[in-house]
């Protein structure tokens, strides 16, 4: 069957007019006259029963035109249904972010994205930096916001933010003052670290050459808030965004180390693949992530 007859004369026999279907359909009174006269014979069978200037659907026109009907509202839902999706009515937006990222920086923009576009479901899957790459590689993550450099073709990486990196020790560690970087230097103390992979890893790596510090021992965990609480049981020195270590200082529950070169700026990144299209929930998502709000107010 020929839709396009078919919404004819579903038009035709709702506005039992031929000059009143075409005009609201934009074609001309003989072309709707034509086209119902070519259903009909499409069909082998008579739509409309004429009454000099005036018709009705015949019985089968009628069931026909039910049936018309249905079809094009379930149109018309599906047209509205994909607009919503345009328009950030609808839809998922899955977010890949490091540990950190997702814990500390994501909170405030996930809160302003979803006041703006309640109806796109939002879906946050944190790990370290190269396993976030490696599911924007398989198309498992929308956005992608990372701590450390991706060294691959198929990424594209853009710079988003920098954070502050600082030295922890524990309240009672024997340095000679707080601050002193040559406390630190040549002690062959216990150093928590995090995995291999992580971008807190590599910057961590990063200093401790910087200040020709050698980790007499390794401890690995899983997260940096892991590395502030084993800092602050006592246990060795660690290397953590600022933002993750800020109410242990508060609290007086560990000590901050600036090296005398200045504060450490690590730097955050955004990955895209360059021909992957881009959706508009994630589009919408980026262009919140360009405003100058930040975790710690």
């Amino acid at each position: 069957m020929n839709l396009h007859l078919l919404k004819v004369f579903v038009h035709v026999a709702e506005e039992n007019s031929f000059s009143r279907a075409a005009e609201k359909l934009g074609i001309s009174q003989p072309a709707a006259s034509k086209s119902v006269r070519e259903l009909e014979s499409q069909l082998d069978v008579v739509l409309l029963e004429r009454r000099g200037r005036f018709f009705e659907p015949t019985e089968a026109g009628q069931v026909l035109l039910e049936y018309g009907r249905s079809l094009f509202a379930l149109e018309r839902e599906a047209d509205e249904a994909l607009r919503a999706f345009n328009g950030l009515g609808r839809g998922r937006l899955r977010i890949g972010a490091s540990t950190t990222i997702a814990t500390y920086w994501l909170p405030s923009f996930l809160r302003r994205f979803h006041e703006c576009h309640p109806g796109v479901r939002l879906q946050v899957v944190a790990a370290n930096t190269r396993q976030i790459a490696a599911r924007l590689l398989d198309c498992q993550v929308d956005v992608a916001l990372v701590e450390g450099r991706i060294d691959d073709a198929r990424v594209e990486v853009r710079l988003w933010r920098s954070e502050e990196m600082i030295v922890i020790s524990p309240r009672e560690a024997p340095l000679a003052a707080v601050g002193d970087e040559a406390g630190l230097c040549g002690l062959q103390a216990t150093w928590i670290m995090r995995e291999r992979g992580s971008g807190s890893r590599d910057a961590t790596e990063a200093l401790l050459r910087r200040m020709g510090v050698e980790a007499g021992e390794i401890i690995e965990v899983g997260s940096n808030e892991a590395i502030v609480q084993a800092v602050a049981a006592g246990i060795g020195f660690g290397v953590v965004p600022r933002i993750c270590a800020r109410d242990a200082l508060a609290l007086g529950r560990v000590r901050r180390h600036v090296p005398v070169s200045g504060p450490i700026e690590r730097l955050l990144y955004r990955l895209r693949l360059p021909h992957r299209p881009v959706s508009p929930a994630a589009l919408a998502f980026e262009a919140l992530l360009a405003t100058p709000e930040s975790a710690e107010g």
